[in-house]
């Protein structure tokens, strides 16, 4: 008998799980991105891929910067941020933010995120020293802000007797252009290539490189939308996971990507070039422990933490990699 009392309460803890699952399930998902960041899962979004696998609407937002796909996280008006960085996810959980890594979007150097001195200034790194006392424009809170920072340490300039103008990178290339500001750190293919059109990089790609600066993107979600829709959340990784493959078996259109990032063809097969999107085993070995992600989620969590916002004794609690599809 209480074998069989036991059955049922099982059967009925069930499908209370169960009809709660349905009733929580969310009618539509609301996807943050970055306009001049071209990635293969972008043709996806276009032909509605994401939609049909997800069973439901996929709207998508374009956001200007990390940080600000956190607040709309926070405000319950984003689900998923896709290609977020690392610097403002850091911020985020320093704060205690509700929200979880749950894959890596991709790495990049310098190519797709760089500081731009102006050539009317004179200022190169030779001479980086006189950016100390002048106007520079820092998109603050994201990995520009990152890369300006170890830029910086290898430049042997004085951030702090700088003055530094938050501007997000649209803003920062016009400032530059205009004469406004000497130096403007920024992200995405169009400020870039306005930026450089006056001015050049502070680091070349490649010292940038030999000094360890390097970018990750990555994914994040609500811990209220991962706890209600684990399905949809895997689902969305597995889709962006097969159009990454996709993309490295040049099985892409990359007509389709440009013209949804609203860049030229040209300028989107050379930002992509600098990207580099990682299959499911080798970001599961990133987010683990010792891995890339893990490391660069350390150190950057030690930089940015403050008295008020202070690092985390274990980032691993921020991460989760149950949604690979491995």
């Amino acid at each position: 008998m209480k074998k069989i009392i036991s059955l049922l309460l099982g059967s009925l803890v069930a499908l209370a799980l169960s009809m709660s699952a349905a009733f929580s399930a969310a009618k539509e998902v609301r996807v943050a991105f970055f306009l001049e960041w071209p990635t293969p899962n972008q043709e996806d979004k276009v032909k509605k891929l994401f939609d049909k696998a997800m069973g439901v609407p996929v709207k998508w937002t374009n956001f200007t910067n990390g940080g600000a796909m956190t607040d709309a996280m926070l405000a319950g008006d984003i689900d998923i941020s896709y290609s977020q960085g690392l610097t403002p996810f850091v911020n985020a959980v320093n704060s205690k933010a509700p929200i979880k890594l749950v894959d890596v979007a991709m790495e990049y150097g310098m190519g797709g995120t760089t500081c731009v001195t102006s050539n009317a200034s004179g200022i190169k790194k030779a001479n980086a020293s006189q950016l100390e006392g002048q106007k520079v424009a820092v998109p603050l809170g994201t990995m520009a802000e990152y890369v300006f920072i170890e830029s910086m340490k290898v430049v042997e300039a004085d951030r702090s007797k700088m003055e530094i103008i938050q501007m997000d990178p649209e803003e920062g290339a016009a400032a530059l252009v205009s004469g406004d500001v000497v130096m403007a750190c920024l992200f995405g293919g169009n400020s870039i290539k306005a930026a450089v059109a006056v001015g050049s990089r502070l680091l070349s790609v490649q010292e940038a490189r030999d000094a360890g600066i390097q970018g990750i993107d990555i994914t994040s979600v609500t811990d209220k939308f991962m706890k209600e829709n684990p399905g949809m959340v895997r689902t969305f990784v597995e889709v962006t996971h097969e159009a990454n493959a996709k993309y490295r078996a040049g099985k892409h259109d990359i007509n389709i990507i440009a013209k949804d990032a609203e860049m030229s063809v040209a300028d989107t097969k050379d930002t992509m070039d600098g990207f580099k999107f990682l299959t499911a085993a080798e970001t599961n070995k990133s987010m683990s422990k010792g891995g890339l992600l893990m490391k660069y989620l350390e150190g950057m969590g030690k930089t940015f933490g403050t008295a008020e916002n202070p690092t985390l004794k274990d980032y691993s609690k921020t991460v989760d990699t149950s949604f690979l599809p491995l």
